[in-house]
């Protein structure tokens, strides 16, 4: 009888210190993850939205029509309006190499058109690139697409990290129009999930009710990373099911379950080498699972905000390209 007694008061001293050491894991064994929101917003303006842009260069003369390279270009912009932008960058620089130094403008005009082609096929170096390699940094707020134009290049340097010149961009829209500067500044904030500069730039503009009302339905709907975490650790699962993943819940709660049974009945019987290994597996199992949890709760939120801001975006016309007036 006594040695029964000290059996089962060695075998609870066991479990309590098993779990004991699952608790004090569960503190220290959980990775930190980045809550920082950073969505990959996007948008590419359907074909139609192009074609209805009128174009805000002059119109061919019969004159220029009969010309080879006049001909290459009214080409280049057929296929530039059907998004064959491969084709029309090709027929663009055709016209370049026909088109006589005389024909200024025309060349300034087919220049844009060719970073315009890259920028809707969103190759922003190459768009850089044909940019600089033109004389299109010579162009004042006369030229006719100088508002696309400016648009062009902020985006493109914006998408490829060059806030410096990003900004001097800015600079210049700002003088010609500051509305619109405004809405470029919300835009960019609203691509990269900045909260403060959301607040701070959506002020006074049109769209302000709607920003308003999205930052308030994504707080309310998102989930909180701490929570999740807290909630798997309480009952292996939980965390998933709260995020909505619920096969992944059932699968974590289940193969918890079995680990702690299995380990249960290898130390019940004694075998206590058997039972360490498998009370490791569980540990792993189920940090992976606390870890996994506000990983999925992370990813939810991304989710969240990047579909609803480029809805709302696109509704309220906040990409920079739906503030163009023109196209090709």
């Amino acid at each position: 009888m006594e040695c029964s007694v000290v059996k089962f008061f060695s075998r609870k001293d066991l479990f309590r210190r098993i779990f004991l050491g699952i608790g004090i894991f569960s503190l220290i064994g959980c990775q930190p993850i980045n809550t920082q929101l950073d969505p990959i917003v996007q948008y590419s303006p359907p074909k139609n939205y192009i074609q209805h842009l009128p174009s805000p260069f002059p119109d061919f003369t019969e004159d220029e029509l009969r010309q080879s390279w006049g001909k290459e270009l009214l080409i280049g912009q057929t296929f530039a309006r059907e998004i064959d932008l491969y084709r029309a960058i090709t027929s663009f620089k055709r016209a370049l190499i026909l088109l006589p130094d005389s024909k200024f403008e025309r060349r300034l005009q087919i220049e844009y058109e060719i970073v315009l082609c890259y920028y809707f096929g969103q190759k922003y170096v190459e768009a850089i690139e044909a940019f600089e390699d033109s004389r299109l940094f010579q162009v004042t707020a006369e030229f006719p697409a100088f508002n696309e134009l400016v648009l062009v290049l902020y985006e493109c340097y914006e998408k490829l990290g060059q806030p410096e010149k990003a900004c001097a961009i800015l600079e210049t829209l700002q003088q010609c129009n500051p509305q619109k500067a405004q809405t470029v500044q919300l835009s960019t904030a609203l691509a990269h999930a900045d909260f403060e500069r959301i607040a701070v730039y959506s002020k006074g503009l049109q769209s302000q009710q709607a920003v308003d009302q999205f930052l308030t339905d994504f707080r309310l709907c998102s989930k909180s990373v701490k929570k999740a975490q807290l909630l798997n650790a309480a009952l292996p699962g939980a965390g998933y099911w709260y995020v909505g993943q619920k096969k992944s819940a059932l699968t974590s709660f289940l193969i918890n379950t079995l680990f702690i049974a299995a380990a249960y009945q290898f130390f019940d019987h004694g075998n206590i080498a058997a039972g360490l290994i498998t009370t490791s597996f569980e540990m792993g199992w189920y940090f992976g699972g606390i870890n996994g949890a506000g990983i999925e709760a992370n990813q939810y939120n991304h989710y969240l905000y990047q579909t609803g801001v480029e809805r709302m975006m696109v509704n309220e016309g906040l990409f920079p390209v739906l503030l163009f007036q023109a196209s090709f």
